[in-house]
Order: structure tokens, then C-alpha cells, then sequence
């Protein structure tokens, strides 16, 4: 009875990422981490350049829409990471080759205000944002085949990153 008892409470899996006790700290360090990165983008794309006197494309959100969605938008990339991470289905190297093509995705979309914002670089900015999609588009798929609930999270951030785009591309054709 006391055997039984002992092994009833041991982790399911051998996999040392499914240990009860600390999804919350893999919770802290995706979403936390991936709102640090946030925080980096903003930090590196400095304050926002005056677009008076540039034309804008249509449908352009109102200029307080966009830091409020971002940060929403950073905590959901996390929550989506997270998942991914802690799907108990998906094999470990999958997983690990999944956060690494989370990080280089997040290379790209933490440089692109540097360009963008801070050295005023649009037209470039706008290539950059190229491998930012592609590499959102990879990471979703990967997501979407890991973990549904991930990549629905991750879908809806990659359509925001497709509006980005167009806004970047419509500033570029309308002004320079």
C-alpha cells in the first residue's frame, strides 16, 4: 500500500520540463522574459518620431492604440511560448528547436524599432520586417503543430506583425 501510495505521486513523465511543482517559474520566465524583450524594443526604438507632416496610410490606429496592443500583445507571445514549452505531447527536441526559433524570431522584432524609430531607417525597417513575418510565420506553424492553443495565440500576434507591415510599407509609399 505505502508503495503504491509513494509512486502515485511521482511526475508521469521522465522528462525533467514536467516537474509540478515549477510551471509556474517556466510561466515567470516566458512571460516575463518575453515582456523584458518588449521593454528592449521600446528602449531601442527610442521615442517615437512626430509622424505630422507624413501622409498615413488609411486605417492607421490612433496613436495611443499601439503601445497598449503591443503590450498586450508581448504578454500573449509569452503566454503562447509558454504552452508550447509546456506541452507534455511534444518531444523535448522539438521543443527545444521550437524556442529557438522563438529567439531569432524575437531578434527580429526586437531590432526593428532600433530601425524604424531610432535611426529613422524606413525603407530598410521595411525589409527588416520581411524576415520579421517569416520568421513569425515559421514560429506559428511550428507552434500550430506543437500546440494548438500556442499557435492561435501566436496566429493573432502574426496578423498584428502583417498590419505592421502594412503601415511601415504605406508610410514608405506615401512620403519618400
Amino acid at each position: 500500500m505505502q508503495q503504491t501510495k509513494q509512486n502515485s505521486l511521482k511526475p508521469k513523465t521522465k522528462d525533467k520540463y514536467f516537474i509540478a511543482h515549477v510551471w509556474w517559474i517556466d510561466a515567470l520566465l516566458f512571460i516575463g522574459g518575453t515582456i523584458l524583450l518588449g521593454g528592449l524594443a521600446t528602449l531601442l526604438g527610442g521615442k517615437m518620431f512626430s509622424f505630422e507632416g507624413y501622409e498615413m496610410p488609411p486605417a492607421t490606429a490612433p496613436k495611443i492604440v499601439f503601445p497598449i496592443l503591443w503590450s498586450i500583445i508581448y504578454i500573449a507571445i509569452g503566454v503562447s511560448t509558454f504552452l508550447m514549452w509546456r506541452d507534455k505531447e511534444i518531444k523535448s527536441k522539438d521543443r527545444k528547436i521550437n524556442l529557438v526559433l522563438y529567439f531569432i524570431h524575437m531578434f527580429f522584432n526586437v531590432l526593428w524599432p532600433l530601425f524604424f524609430f531610432r535611426l529613422n531607417l524606413p525603407i530598410f525597417a521595411c525589409i527588416w520586417f520581411i524576415f520579421l513575418i517569416a520568421s513569425a510565420c515559421i514560429v506559428m506553424y511550428r507552434f500550430f503543430n506543437a500546440n494548438l492553443a500556442a499557435g492561435i495565440i501566436f496566429n493573432v500576434y502574426t496578423l498584428w506583425l502583417i498590419y505592421a507591415f502594412y503601415l511601415n510599407l504605406g508610410l514608405i509609399l506615401l512620403n519618400f
